[in-house]
């Protein structure tokens, strides 16, 4: 009897067992060769760094050894004088001739302890980059200065200069405002022959289009004419970039308690404001798409020229790197279009290569998985399919 039911058991299950063999055996046979082995090894990277809270059962702890972390001091040379920064640096534990990588993170930049931030430098250690975390006391204030550039480069070519890299394989992950800085950095001619390769995750273009679209609440772009909802972290940001150009402390103070402590304003006070910070004033405070050009060229000219040197638009032309460019499409902190406008100036050229992605998986760069499952299922594999790209290219 018993031997019966189990026959018919078995019969019933056959198609289930065997497809279950499959699914065991399938990361095995895929390892076999180095194009599946990247693949396993992406389906495993991608979730540990984007899913929140973590999982504390981690499958790449089982593939890979913990790297080496040390805080160290970049000394370098700035347009300003001598300047040093601090940055975490995860060495893998095995390995020569590595892969290396520059972080480029926002305003301000994430704690070098901050737990995200040091599982995603982790990951990539263990998948064998060596990956330099700086951090930006200016960025930390929220002040986005040609400087940075110079700091970026150094930290480029200390991690080319390390016994463990390629240094023909280095290049820059940034997210937000760092995303930019890693363009306009990968276009400096210091290191533009050099850099591997960008990812820029949720970046601006140009830095004076996106102020004006965070300023007045509006994103205008070919066919697209939408109202937005900027974020207050954004339009302080924005704010505090225009008002820390203005020479006159006096004025700066006004502009501040206006604009960033939010006290009514008086007619009194805006007669007393200078030229150049009235015309910040006047960027700052309007709301008609249509003006932005115009505002934008009563701007003081040196406020504009920092501004464009750093944005990516100002020398895209020189960055030879392989560019990821991916922007979440409902972002509140920076126009998903700046990404888009980024990509219709690359259109036709074939260098640099340039891969674009809009996603909605995101709020600008933090994970957002409250998503419908067909976003979450589409979304998911076009990550997917970047992070094997990228991890051919370190492996």
């Amino acid at each position: 009897m018993y031997t019966t039911t189990a026959k018919r058991l078995l019969v019933r299950t056959w198609p289930l067992l065997l497809s279950l063999g499959v699914l065991a055996g399938m990361p095995i046979l895929l390892w076999t060769n180095s194009h599946g082995r990247v693949a396993v090894e992406a389906s495993l990277y991608l979730p540990d760094m984007i899913v929140q809270p973590p999982s504390p059962f981690r499958p790449l702890e089982l593939i890979s050894d913990a790297p080496s972390r040390e805080r160290i001091t970049i000394e370098y040379e700035s347009r300003n004088g001598p300047r040093s920064i601090e940055a975490d640096l995860y060495i893998p534990e095995h390995g020569r001739d590595l892969p290396g990588v520059v972080f480029s993170m926002g305003a301000p930049p994430l704690d070098l302890d901050e737990p995200r931030l040091v599982r995603i430098a982790e990951d990539s250690a263990r998948k064998g980059v060596v990956m330099l975390v700086p951090f930006s006391d200016r960025l930390d204030d929220e002040r986005i200065e040609p400087e940075e550039i110079d700091a970026l480069v150094a930290e480029f070519q200390y991690v080319q200069g390390l016994p463990e890299v390629d240094a023909k394989r280095v290049g820059f992950f940034g997210a937000s405002v760092g995303g930019s800085l890693a363009l306009v950095a990968a276009g400096d001619p210091r290191i533009a022959d050099d850099v591997d390769h960008v990812v820029s995750f949720g970046g601006y273009y140009d830095a004076l289009t996106a102020f004006g679209a965070v300023a007045t609440d509006r994103i205008e772009y070919k066919n697209v004419d939408e109202s937005w909802d900027p974020k207050w972290h954004a339009k302080k940001v924005m704010a505090l970039q225009l008002i820390n150009r203005v020479e006159d402390a006096r004025d700066r103070e006004l502009l501040t308690k206006l604009f960033i402590e939010g006290e009514p304003e008086s007619q009194e006070q805006l007669a007393s404001l200078g030229p150049v910070a009235r015309s910040s004033y006047n960027f700052l405070a309007n709301t008609d798409p249509s003006a932005v050009d115009d505002l934008i060229a009563r701007l003081p000219q040196d406020a504009v020229d920092e501004l464009n040197y750093l944005s990516p638009r100002s020398n895209i032309g020189r960055v030879k790197a392989e560019l990821f460019i991916i922007h979440d499409r409902a972002d509140p902190y920076i126009p998903y279009t700046e990404s888009r406008r980024m990509k219709d100036e690359l259109a036709g050229r074939e260098t640099p290569r340039a891969h674009f992605d809009e996603v909605r998986l995101f709020e600008h760069v933090e994970p957002k998985l409250n998503q419908r499952p067909d976003v979450i299922t589409v979304d998911s594999t076009r990550l997917l399919f970047r992070m094997y790209q990228l991890l051919l290219r370190w492996d």
